[in-house]
């Protein structure tokens, strides 16, 4: 099979086996929504699609940041590295969110008349919608709202956490206090006298920092680990394989579960290993055509999928329907793909 070749990113800064792994990442979060906005429900052993593949987007987080310092890092010495880093940022990521973002607004005065209110547009069109709860109006789009958050501060974060050990420090820090903001806020919504249908514990910024730290964290330890050829050619993957299929086979996370969504937390540790593990030793597996072309796509895949789903919906259903006559058990296969 050829080499894929990005058209984004230059042959000799693509890293295949991140690329790969931010189309694993899209596809994952199609399939989860897929069963989500159908209700399709699957057969007892594809139970983990709808429970854990929506932390493809934890997993979105950290490879995010990954591929950020990979990018910005060795610029900085450039004169005008952080205006073009913002630039590059805003035009990355604006204009498909506002189209995707008019479309909802059309949709809605074609249904009836606009209910998104003119602070929400606001909001979202500042990208500052991850700190005002439910203000969000994209569908999937409550994660743009707060990777746009971070990646304000990315530059600070950058030029302060220069090694491993200041990266492990800012880890620690950040998943204590997205876990101590996770479980108040998530407190705030049992406790509300009206709760909505949607936790925003899981949805707001601060809940969500740690993610963006520890791709930081994966990036310092990469670099750390290049010449340490045994270690990760056996012991990162271990731990890789052996968690990510702990908490997925076996539903370990059920024992992390509380206020504070330490099963969260566990996954993106996980998800961590494997980002370090691929970075360093790409697997054919994840570091192929098919599943990098889907990382070069992936940001579209995201903010298009939701839509595309919902008005294929009935069809959807149907197909599902029919192909469990003819083909049994073994259909949920054949309408995934």
């Amino acid at each position: 099979m050829k080499e894929f070749n990005s058209a984004i990113i230059q042959k000799k800064r693509l890293l295949p086996g991140i690329h790969g792994l931010r189309g694993i990442a899209a596809l994952g979060i199609v399939l989860f929504h897929l069963q989500h906005l159908t209700g399709i429900k699957p057969p007892a052993s594809f139970q983990f699609i709808g429970r854990d593949f929506g932390y493809a987007v934890h997993l979105f987080f950290i490879l995010s940041v990954f591929s950020l310092m990979h990018s910005t890092e060795y610029k900085t010495t450039d004169k005008d590295w952080i205006i073009n880093y913002f630039i590059k940022r805003f035009f990355r990521i604006a204009p498909l969110f506002y189209f995707i973002a008019a479309f909802e607004i059309g949709r809605q005065a074609f249904s009836g008349g606009i209910v998104t209110d003119l602070t929400s547009i606001f909001l979202n069109l500042t990208f500052i919608f991850g700190f005002v709860s439910f203000s969000g109006f994209v569908w999937g789009g409550w994660s743009i709202g707060v990777e746009m958050i971070f990646y304000a501060i990315f530059p600070v974060l950058l030029l302060t956490l220069r090694n491993h050990k200041s990266a492990l420090i800012f880890l620690f820090f950040a998943i204590v206090v997205s876990g101590l903001i996770r479980s108040a806020l998530h407190t705030q919504h049992v406790n509300a006298t009206s709760p909505t249908q949607w936790d925003w514990s899981y949805f707001a910024f601060g809940p969500n920092l740690c993610f963006f730290a520890m791709g930081i964290y994966a990036y310092r330890v990469s670099h750390l680990l290049e010449k340490e050829a045994g270690f990760t050619r056996f012991i990162i993957p271990l731990i890789a394989v052996a968690s990510i299929s702990a908490l997925m086979f076996f539903g370990m996370g059920k024992y992390l579960y509380n206020d504070a969504r330490w099963d969260i937390v566990a996954w993106a540790l996980s998800l961590t290993a494997l980002c370090i593990w691929q970075s360093l030793m790409p697997s054919f597996a994840i570091a192929n055509k098919p599943f990098e072309y889907c990382g070069e796509q992936s940001f579209s895949i995201y903010l298009i999928h939701p839509i595309i789903i919902t008005f294929l919906k009935d069809y959807l259903i149907r197909s599902y329907e029919a192909l469990y006559r003819i083909l049994g058990r073994t259909h949920f296969l054949f309408v995934r793909l």
